[in-house]
C-alpha cells in the first residue's frame, strides 16, 4: 500500500531503525518488534504528506499532530485513529489482529556543513522545543505560556494563534525548523529527525548523503523492501555492533498491545469476529 502510493507519485522511501535492522539481521521483523519504521529524505517526506490521505484505503489512517490528537512530531499510518476504534477493526483485513498498530514515519533531514547554519538551526530548535515543553507542562502558568510565545515572536517573527491548537502549531514549528535546509544548501550529510528532537547532536547521527543514493533492496519476510545502500553506516551509528542480538530499550512498551488490552477490558469492548 505505501509502496504503491510512493511508486505512483515518484516518492523514495526506505526501511529505517528497527525495520532496517530486521531486514539485515533477520530478513524480517526483529523478534520483539511490533511495527514498521520507514524513512524519507525531507523533500520526499513533504511530498508524501501531501498525497497520502487521499490515497489510503478505507480502514487506514494517516495520523499527525495536524489532523489528529497525536502528540508526537512523527506521523504514522495506523489501522485506527484512537482507542475508540478498538473493537471496530476489520479482523479479516488485518490478519486477525484486533489492536491498533502501523507504520512509523521519519524524515531524514539535510544537515548543513556550515557551522554557523548549524548553530542557527540549533538555537531556533531549542527555543521552539522549550516553548513546546512549557505548553505541554500542566504546571505551567498562563504567564509562562504567553512569555514563551512572545519569545518566538521576537526571535522568529512568527505569530502563534492562541485561538487555535497551540501545541499543534508548536509541533509544526519544530518540524519546519528541522527541515529548514534542503539538499542544495551545502549539505553533505543527512540525519534522522528523531534524535535531534530529543536533543542529540548533529555529528553523532548523520551519514553521508551517498548512503541514500541510490537505494537498494533487501529481503524482508516474503517481500523485498528498499533500504539505504549505506545501511551499514546507519545501523552502526544507531546500534553499534548491530549483528549482536541485544534487546534494547524502547518507548513502545512490551507487549505493545498491553495498554490497549487493558483499555478494552475497562471499557467492556469485545473482539468481534467478522461475519
Amino acid at each position: 500500500m505505501i509502496d504503491d502510493i510512493c511508486t505512483k507519485h515518484g516518492i523514495r522511501y526506505f526501511a529505517y531503525y528497527g525495520t532496517l535492522l530486521g531486514a539485515i539481521r533477520h530478513h524480517g521483523f526483529v523478534p520483539w518488534d511490533d511495527d514498521i519504521d520507514i524513512g524519507f529524505l525531507r523533500e520526499d517526506y513533504d511530498h508524501f504528506q501531501q498525497v497520502v490521505e487521499q490515497e489510503l484505503p478505507e480502514g487506514l489512517y494517516f495520523r499527525s499532530f495536524w489532523n489528529s490528537d497525536r502528540r508526537n512530531i512523527f506521523p504514522e499510518i495506523a489501522n485506527g485513529r484512537s482507542y475508540e476504534d478498538l473493537g471496530k477493526i476489520d479482523l479479516d483485513y488485518f490478519f486477525g489482529c484486533p489492536y491498533i498498530t502501523g507504520v512509523d514515519i521519519y524524515p531524514m533531514e539535510w544537515l548543513p556543513d556550515d557551522p554557523e547554519r548549524q548553530n542557527l538551526q540549533s538555537a531556533l530548535l531549542s527555543l521552539a522545543l522549550a516553548s513546546l515543553a512549557i505548553w505541554q507542562q500542566p504546571t505551567s502558568t498562563e504567564d509562562d505560556r504567553q512569555n514563551a510565545l512572545k519569545k518566538i515572536k521576537k526571535v522568529m517573527d512568527i505569530d502563534i494563534d492562541t485561538s487555535s491548537d497551540v501545541i499543534a502549531q508548536l509541533y509544526g514549528l519544530v518540524d519546519s525548523i528541522m527541515g529548514m535546509y534542503g539538499a542544495d544548501d551545502g549539505c553533505s550529510k543527512a540525519g534522522a529527525q528523531l534524535v535531534r528532537f530529543y536533543g542529540n547532536t548533529y555529528s553523532d547521527y548523520t551519514i553521508p548523503r551517498e548512503c541514500f543514493e541510490p537505494l537498494i533492496y533487501s529481503p524482508f519476510e516474503f517481500i523485498q523492501i528498499p533500504i539505504p545502500n549505506g545501511y551499514d553506516a546507519a545501523l552502526k551509528m544507531h546500534y553499534g555492533d548491530y549483528m549482536e542480538m541485544v534487546r534494547g530499550g524502547s518507548a513502545h512498551g512490551y507487549p505493545f498491545f498491553a495498554r490497549q488490552k487493558e483499555y478494552m477490558k475497562e471499557h467492556h469492548i469485545d473482539i468481534v469476529q467478522n461475519k
